[in-house]
């Protein structure tokens, strides 16, 4: 184990983004989850979760990016709210409680400059993180169910149609769903990332009836909502069809809240296989 020098810790705004990624899979190289970030992933993921490398923290050995935390910015003005879209150290590096370093150091910091609350996803079965993050003063805030698999589905329904939308009423869209979208599925993220994001919208009898959002090189699904007078009519079903008819099997979809088993029987019932489960957690500072 390397012994990281005292002081080493800032924020990653000198840091090359080749950097980061080098250090970012170095560190999740043998997490539960395998995960392998290409420099235009990275900048995909920058984009989508407005991650801001100003508000993000490094713990260094010298030059030796040893540990970090990426945090995105719910407004680029003013932020209240950071999300934490990666937390990771280095294997030579850890043992030495560098979350929770990374947090006291940079605690003063956000609070000078305004930040509310901390949002972070971490997976159930990974105590270590969770025993970490709870240490630097999170607490969990809901569980959240991961899926994925093949649409089996066949769903046709009279007086539906489907259609290629990508800007719809998003507004409009955000009624549709009863559960609020974690940070990297929220519209705004949907909006960021517009050129790596394909909509379908779904209509009955001319009235806007549902959509699905889809990023197109994971073929994860953002969101998927039907309006809450058409449930239950095989709408749901029909989108994931037509996603699947359209981009091919398979399709994921991630953080799909436990309070609300329509949904992920909807996802059950279609074809896809329940992977993981995760807690949102939240620091209020």
């Amino acid at each position: 184990m390397h012994i990281l020098n005292t002081g080493g810790f800032h924020d990653l705004q000198a840091v090359t983004l080749p950097d980061i990624c080098d250090t970012f899979n170095a560190a999740f190289s043998d997490y539960i989850v395998p995960v392998q970030l290409t420099l235009p992933l990275l900048k995909q993921k920058i984009q989508g979760e407005n991650l801001r490398l100003d508000y993000s923290m490094g713990a260094f050995d010298g030059p030796t990016l040893a540990g970090f935390m990426l945090h995105g910015v719910d407004n680029v003005l003013q932020p209240k709210v950071l999300y934490n879209g990666g937390t990771g150290v280095i294997p030579a590096y850890r043992g030495q409680r560098l979350v929770q370093q990374l947090y006291t150091q940079a605690m003063p910091y956000y609070r000078q400059k305004g930040i509310k609350k901390i949002l972070l996803e971490v997976i159930q079965t990974n105590q270590p993180a969770i025993k970490a993050y709870q240490n630097s003063g999170f607490e969990q805030k809901r569980l959240v169910h991961c899926y994925k698999g093949a649409v089996t589905t066949a769903s046709s329904v009279p007086g539906v149609t489907i259609t290629l939308n990508a800007t719809p009423n998003w507004s409009l869209m955000a009624a549709y769903s009863d559960m609020e979208p974690c940070w990297s599925n929220a519209i705004p993220a949907i909006q960021r990332e517009q050129a790596f994001t394909t909509s379908w919208e779904a209509s009955l009898d001319g009235q806007s009836a549902g959509f699905i959002s889809v990023h197109l090189a994971s073929k994860r699904i953002r969101q998927i909502a039907v309006h809450p007078n058409l449930r239950r009519r095989g709408i749901g079903s029909a989108l994931l069809q037509h996603a699947a008819s359209q981009l091919g099997n398979p399709l994921s979809i991630i953080n799909i809240d436990d309070h609300y088993p329509a949904m992920n029987q909807l996802l059950l019932k279609t074809g896809f296989i329940h992977t993981l489960s995760q807690y949102e957690m939240v620091l209020n500072l």
